[in-house]
């Protein structure tokens, strides 16, 4: 992949000459203007009231999808600056004919990956990751339920296996790409029009949603990112910015720095979030992130003992059992022995005499401090907030979490774009099939944060009721417009749609009504002008339009159907 053809500036509907004229003069680039388009979007305005981790909640402290975007934007554009810099120390050569190519690289990057970082989410259903799994399982039901007809034949048998796959396996980035390739349906359409370079470094996992695999070594596998719908758009999108290349679709470079930026503010922020709702103390973090370090530590140590027999593997096991006492007595913030801990220090070096016993030392040791340190990175939060001894306040010590997190947060950067600059080569190459932490002295912390979360939060009372609630709302308004939707402009419509079929179908924008429209119109005249594609496609409406409502929104509308005051 070359950079030049990675920040295409081509469009699904071309810009005006004069549009094109102005931004020369006045030195705002495209990527700017998709930047100042996505800000003014309805799809971005929605995020406000969208499920992050907590769901409708009322507090006005933890975060929305709408902050969690803007916080992805701001780290993935300094994360963006930062392996700029890099490049051009380590890969002087290359880099030097890159900026006589692209002068403004550096701004240019940063600008598309904090634009992706502000949609990012916005094909997210209501309530989060759950929303996803209700419609999910709700489509996997009905395709199977023999009962579930268009004209008289199952719609599990009308459809093809790749069209039952899109709703099967409903993916929140698979509908963003969605979502902002909606333009080209429409002639002067107001739907976002990006530039393919911005549209190309959201797509995670560049695969249809009948060709992934969760298992897969290649993390670029492990979800579908376009749905049946899309192929047109991400064919053309993708041979636009090079990345699609005898047969295979791979990722954009930039997407590396767009996934990072997510993974490092949800596994910061979010953390934040769940102590503000009491899901556990900063007490029971510091526990539980020292006792998961010990484990992964164990983990291994052990492995690497595997490879040795006899007095080697003696010595290497005693080594461990004397570090273990000196970690024990260390962690002590009160009464520690440090002649102690000098003294075990001594006896375990002792250990390894001849020149090869001391060779296998020095070889262990490296191992050890790169094992060891996510125990560096949780001490200085242990070490800040127990010296407070009795002044301890719940206020002062959340004060410390954030100081600590906003310290891990650039430390998790600071890795991240180490492993970009690393593995330059295999990332210009699509072959790179890892995520920017994997490998890297930041891998084990992020793992820690988290595990963290999926320890205290996610299957939490109050957010196990709150899904439950979310289920039978998102389950009501997909059984009652997916069967208003399904004979909707057929030329046997009057035949089996009632009034209420036609109020629902009214309660449907008209800019989704027009995006249906505007689809089947370019069916017309060609081979996919059948019922299968149609049908698919009155489907996707509801999709589009449930999975683009807020949490507030969806739940009012929920209440309004059933008949709750």
């Amino acid at each position: 992949m070359q950079w030049d053809k990675l920040l295409s500036v081509e469009r699904q509907a071309e810009r005006t000459d004069e549009k094109r004229i102005s931004d020369k003069y006045t030195g705002i680039s495209e990527f700017d203007n998709d930047y100042l388009s996505i800000v003014s979007s309805q799809a971005f305005r929605r995020l406000q009231d969208k499920t992050q981790v907590f769901l409708l909640d009322k507090s006005d402290f933890v975060r929305t999808r709408l902050t969690h975007s803007l916080e992805v934007s701001t780290v993935a554009r300094q994360l963006a600056a930062m392996i700029s810099q890099n490049l051009q120390k380590y890969q002087s050569e290359e880099m030097k004919k890159v900026l006589a190519d692209n002068p403004n690289f550096t701004h240019n990057i940063g600008t598309i990956v904090a634009c992706a970082g502000l949609l990012h989410d916005t094909g997210n259903p209501p309530y989060g990751h759950y929303g996803e799994n209700v419609i999910r399982n709700w489509f996997s039901k009905q395709f199977a339920n023999k009962d579930f007809k268009f004209r008289g034949v199952p719609i599990g048998e009308i459809l093809t296996d790749q069209m039952k796959a899109d709703f099967m396996f409903f993916e929140g980035n698979a509908q963003g790409l969605r979502i902002m390739s909606k333009s080209r349906h429409k002639e002067k359409s107001h739907d976002i029009n990006l530039t393919y370079a911005v549209m190309n470094t959201l797509v995670k996992y560049p695969n249809p949603s009948n060709d992934f695999d969760r298992r897969n070594k290649d993390v670029k596998k492990h979800k579908n990112g376009y749905y049946y719908a899309e192929e047109d758009i991400m064919r053309k999108m993708c041979e636009s910015t090079g990345t699609y290349a005898d047969g295979e679709y791979v990722r954009h470079p930039l997407v590396y720095i767009m996934e990072a930026a997510d993974d490092i503010a949800y596994s910061t922020a979010d953390l934040e979030d769940a102590v503000v709702k009491r899901c556990f103390t900063i007490d029971e973090f510091i526990k539980f992130y020292t006792e998961t370090a010990d484990r992964i530590f164990d983990e291994k140590y052990n492995n690497f003992a595997k490879d040795y027999s006899g007095s080697d593997y003696e010595k290497i096991m005693k080594y461990k059992a004397i570090r273990d006492k000196m970690s024990f007595e260390s962690r002590k913030f009160i009464k520690k022995d440090q002649a102690r801990i000098d003294a075990w220090r001594k006896e375990r070096e002792a250990l390894f005499e001849t020149d090869d016993e001391k060779k296998l030392l020095e070889k262990l040791q490296k191992g050890v401090d790169e094992w060891k340190r996510p125990f560096g990175q949780i001490a200085s939060l242990r070490k800040n907030l127990y010296s407070q001894g009795y002044n301890r306040t719940p206020e002062s010590d959340f004060v410390l979490f954030e100081n600590w997190l906003t310290d891990t947060r650039q430390w998790l950067m600071n890795g991240a774009a180490f492993a970009f600059s690393k593995n330059y080569k295999d990332i210009m190459e699509g072959s790179y099939p890892k995520d920017l932490f994997a490998g890297t002295y930041v891998e084990d912390t992020i793992s820690i944060l988290k595990k963290t979360m999926a320890e205290y939060v996610y299957d939490s009372e109050e957010l196990v009721e709150m899904e439950l609630a979310a289920k039978q709302v998102v389950e009501s308004l997909l059984r009652n417009f997916v069967e208003a939707v399904l004979y909707y402009l057929e030329p046997d419509q009057d035949e089996h749609m009632t009034v209420i079929d036609d109020r629902f179908i009214r309660k449907i924008p008209a800019n989704f009504r027009e995006d249906y429209k505007g689809a089947v119109e370019k069916l017309a005249g060609t081979d996919r002008d059948n019922d299968a594609e149609k049908l698919y496609l009155r489907l996707l409406m509801v999709t589009d339009y449930i999975s683009g409502m807020t949490d507030s929104y969806a739940s009012n509308l929920y209440k309004v159907i059933n008949g709750i005051m």
